[in-house]
């Protein structure tokens, strides 16, 4: 198996019960799969091993006279903001988001070849629920790194907040290949995996039984403090309503009218299928695949910035980004140390 600073020791386990799987099979189709999936594998490794070619972003390195090292990388992110940010991050990080999304591809190739070549039972839903797991992982590490990128570059944010942020950007632009974001902030992790398994019901609208599913469905006990937590501003509470239902605050508000002019005190699915003119099937009731789990954070982002934009009424960040800043306003993070034992060999 491949060399395990690529394959985190679970996936190196996934990886081994396809191609056993596969093996298994022997058909010339099941042989073929396997032999791509061995391919990607040694892309991956080549991927990874660009990205750590790239000069570190922790190491202190010298150019054009100039001292460079988290420290001068920290003091430049922070002086940028959401415009400028893009031409301060190291190319380093370029390059190993991209591996992230090679990553990423290469899970979700996994569940193609499960659904194609393993029969029905003999623990086929079980490893796909594997897969998917992991495929959520990926997604979040994804969506975590925009979020910090986001508040390092937040000019109305304090410094010192915005250097935290930066401090763990460096750490996963340092050792991405191994660290993952979920080891900084595995509350975040807990945020998709409770939505896999939640079920929006829309009822009053107020949340609750969406609060009680993500309890039951083992969310980090964080969250629940976070939402229950007096310091919260209106713009936290309806981020973390958007959250809970899926849904921006404009659809929210849409809902609430159709509500009142009805006299109603519950929706149901259908009624709000209705109100939106779509099939039931098109509303995120659950979130479970990565199209669903990008589309419903990044349509909440999309609209949070046109309202700081326009200065118009609703939350200006996802409830992901003012969780973030809850989290690292509770954390003491330090800069990566760059003599630290685990550093990955170039």
């Amino acid at each position: 198996m491949h060399d395990r600073r690529v394959f985190e020791p679970e996936e190196v386990v996934l990886a081994g019960k396809v191609l056993a799987m596969l093996a298994s099979d022997g058909s010339e189709e099941a042989n073929a799969s396997a032999d791509h999936l061995r391919v990607v594998m040694d892309q991956l490794v080549s991927l990874r091993q660009v990205v750590t070619s790239y000069t570190s972003v922790v190491e202190q390195h010298t150019v054009a006279g100039e001292k460079r090292n988290v420290h001068t990388l920290t003091e430049a992110i922070c002086r940028s903001n959401p415009y400028t940010i893009e031409a301060f991050i190291p190319t380093r990080a370029v390059v190993g988001r991209a591996y992230f999304f090679a990553k990423f591809n290469f899970l979700r190739l996994f569940i193609k070849v499960i659904r194609q070549h393993m029969p029905a039972g003999q623990g086929k839903e079980d490893l796909l629920d594997e897969t998917r797991r992991f495929i959520r992982q990926a997604v979040t590490s994804i969506i975590a790194e925009d979020i910090l990128i986001s508040i390092a570059g937040d000019q109305n944010l304090r410094l010192e907040l915005r250097r935290k942020a930066t401090y763990v950007l460096a750490d996963l632009w340092e050792h991405r290949t191994a660290r993952p974001v979920q080891e900084f902030f595995p509350v975040l992790q807990s945020i998709w995996e409770a939505k896999a398994r939640a079920i929006v019901s829309y009822g009053t609208l107020a949340g609750m039984s969406e609060i009680f599913s993500f309890i039951r469905a083992g969310c980090d006990p964080a969250i629940i403090d976070y939402c229950a937590s007096d310091a919260l501003t209106d713009d936290e509470q309806h981020a973390m309503i958007e959250l809970l239902f899926n849904a921006t605050f404009e659809e929210l508000e849409t809902m609430r009218r159709y509500m009142e002019r009805n006299r109603k005190e519950v929706l149901d699915p259908a009624e709000v299928a209705q109100i939106f003119n779509v099939p039931v099937s098109s509303l995120h009731q659950t979130i479970e695949n990565p199209k669903d789990m990008f589309f419903t954070f990044r349509e909440r982002q999309v609209n949070a910035y046109h309202r700081l934009m326009h200065n118009l009424h609703g939350p200006k960040k996802t409830a992901e980004e003012y969780l973030m800043i809850y989290l690292l306003e509770q954390s003491d993070i330090q800069a990566p140390d760059a003599n630290r034992q685990d550093k990955e060999e170039k």
